[in-house]
């Protein structure tokens, strides 16, 4: 039977009462976007003027959820070719998920990591977001977008396009979530992964002194440890179990001067990173796929913890401990 399209419908169908959406997942967001990319010229186009790609260009690759390199995820990475070559856009999507530490330079790096290995010829870093939770961001995170491609702009566009009414109300529905608040909903399979390893560090690594886990959400990645040199938390250990590594944190607005100081004292296979406002050394360690059972990644999740006791102990030397000291 044939499928009635009429305007008359599509219209009338713009103004249909669509079940409430209490809550709506990035991830959705996510592939309803890439959707509008694919099929929608005049929603590509939008993108590309955000991106600083005033010409003609076409898609040559998009991929969600990118993980390739050890600098972190990409939520969409989109490809175009233009006559000025091949334009990367990393697009970050948030609703009400708290930024991780670094992450829009961590799409810096992503970005300038693609340009040396030859995959683009440039690369623009995109929010997608809620307006707020843009405005929201210290200039720390800020200053490495490009540009907020904001859910009340995607509402808008669809608000021309009466056969897109159900995404339009999904992201509604996400803006409005948004407003609420964060919550962290519990995730079961990364809780259990959490207290295994909690458990590990306890029993073999008890000098750690990792804290036992509370509500853990689908996003964990981080596992911290309680800060060394008492007080606050400028001094702590971080495992970083899925890919980026071991790390001691030292947060200081002085971490070049203190790399230049600490350089010369790390171990052949310790790796300093800095940023505007934190000093990271960073040792390799396997990354962990938390939904396996535990069994299978322990003796991985044991080269962490060794990793993470080597720079507890390093950090106690007591020509680094003066270093650090001397800067936070």
């Amino acid at each position: 039977m044939p499928v009635n399209t009429s305007s008359d419908q599509l219209t009338q169908s713009f103004s249909l009462a669509f079940d409430t959406i209490p809550r709506v997942d990035e991830v959705v967001t996510d592939v309803l976007a890439m959707d509008l990319l694919y099929s929608s010229p005049q929603f590509l186009r939008r993108l590309l003027d955000l991106a600083g790609e005033p010409g003609e260009a076409s898609i040559i690759a998009m991929r969600r959820s990118v993980f390739d390199t050890s600098l972190g995820e990409t939520d969409i990475e989109l490809v175009v070719r233009s006559e000025r070559g091949r334009h990367a856009i990393l697009i970050e999507n948030k609703i009400r998920a708290p930024l991780m530490d670094r992450q829009f330079e961590r799409y810096q790096m992503r970005g300038t990591e693609g340009i040396a290995k030859g995959k683009w010829d440039r690369v623009s870093i995109i929010l997608m977001s809620p307006k707020a939770y843009f405005e929201a961001l210290d200039r720390n995170h800020a200053q490495h977008i490009n540009a907020n491609l904001t859910y009340e702009a995607i509402v808008a566009f669809l608000a021309d396009h009466p056969e897109q009414a159900f995404k339009r109300h999904v992201f509604l529905s996400a803006i409005a979530d948004f407003k609420k608040g964060y919550q962290r909903l519990p995730d079961a399979p990364m809780m259990a992964f959490y207290e295994q390893y909690w458990s590990l560090a306890s029993s073999e690594f008890p000098q750690l002194r990792m804290p036992r886990p509370g509500v853990v959400g689908k996003d964990g990645s981080w596992i911290y440890f309680s800060p060394l040199y008492g007080g606050g938390a400028k001094v702590r250990l971080i495992h970083k179990f899925k890919g980026i590594g071991c790390e001691l944190g030292i947060a200081t607005y002085r971490a070049q001067e203190l790399a230049e100081a600490i350089e010369p004292l790390l171990d052949e296979d310790m790796v300093m990173r800095v940023t505007k406002s934190a000093a990271y050394v960073n040792l390799k360690a396997p990354p962990l796929k938390h939904l396996l059972p535990f069994g299978d990644i322990r003796d991985d999740a044991k080269v962490g913890l060794v990793q993470l006791e080597r720079l507890r102990t390093f950090a106690l030397r007591d020509e680094v401990r003066k270093v650090i000291l001397a800067v936070i």
